[in-house]
């Protein structure tokens, strides 16, 4: 094994000094694409074409039974959104406080163009909306999208409004950062005061929730 090793290294020795023009013509072909390699191609945490484009559309509705979730906003998203081009799938998800539709992208589509025609069929889509289901949120999901840093915040249970402290002291100082694209906050919800109708009463003064709720 030694000798073959050696006769190899030989074999390759003789072989570049007989051929010095051709070895100089590769090594200076790797040079040169190292260099194209390292100045043009970007540095990524996932290379774009790893996975395909999505777009996300969430309806929040509050206290709704699944099925009227289902039937008054999933479905007429779903029909609007399936006229998107270059969609790959369409999956939906429906809770009791919430409507929520992917789309998935074929190859090279422009997520920015995509993005305008979901917009605009979402806004055809809420005309079927109930009144009181009056926030849509429509996010791109790429790699990009990766937060690079998670930080972690105890909340005392003595402060009375965490909810703006952390909005305020924390959240905007983050934004203001420079090269900070976007924060975003979980488990955080802002202060509310909940209030509970009697429905009988209610209907019997001949009133309507929704009426009572604008």
């Amino acid at each position: 094994m030694t000798h073959t090793k050696e006769g190899l290294a030989e074999r390759l020795t003789k072989w570049s000094l007989g051929r010095r023009i051709t070895v100089l013509v590769l090594l200076f072909t790797i040079l040169v694409v190292g260099l194209i390699s390292t100045t043009g191609i970007p540095l990524e945490l996932l290379p774009k074409g790893l996975s395909d484009p999505t777009l996300s559309v969430s309806v929040p509705w509050r206290e709704a039974p699944v099925q009227e979730v289902l039937e008054k906003i999933t479905l007429p998203l779903e029909e609007e959104l399936n006229t998107v081009k270059g969609l790959n799938r369409v999956s939906s998800w429906s809770s009791s406080n919430r409507a929520s539709v992917y789309l998935n992208f074929k190859q090279g589509v422009d997520l920015d163009v995509a993005y305008r025609e979901v917009k605009d069929r979402v806004e055809r889509a809420r005309v079927r909306f109930p009144e009181d289901a009056d926030r849509v949120f429509i996010q791109k999901n790429d790699a990009s999208g990766i937060p690079v840093s998670v930080i972690g915040i105890a909340v005392d249970d003595s402060l009375t409004d965490p909810y703006q402290l952390i909005q305020n002291d924390v959240v905007l100082a983050l934004q203001r950062i420079e090269g900070v694209a976007t924060v975003e906050v979980n488990g955080l919800e802002p202060k509310e005061i909940i209030i509970e109708v009697d429905r009988e009463k209610l209907e019997g003064h001949g009133l309507n929730i929704f009426d009572l709720s604008r």
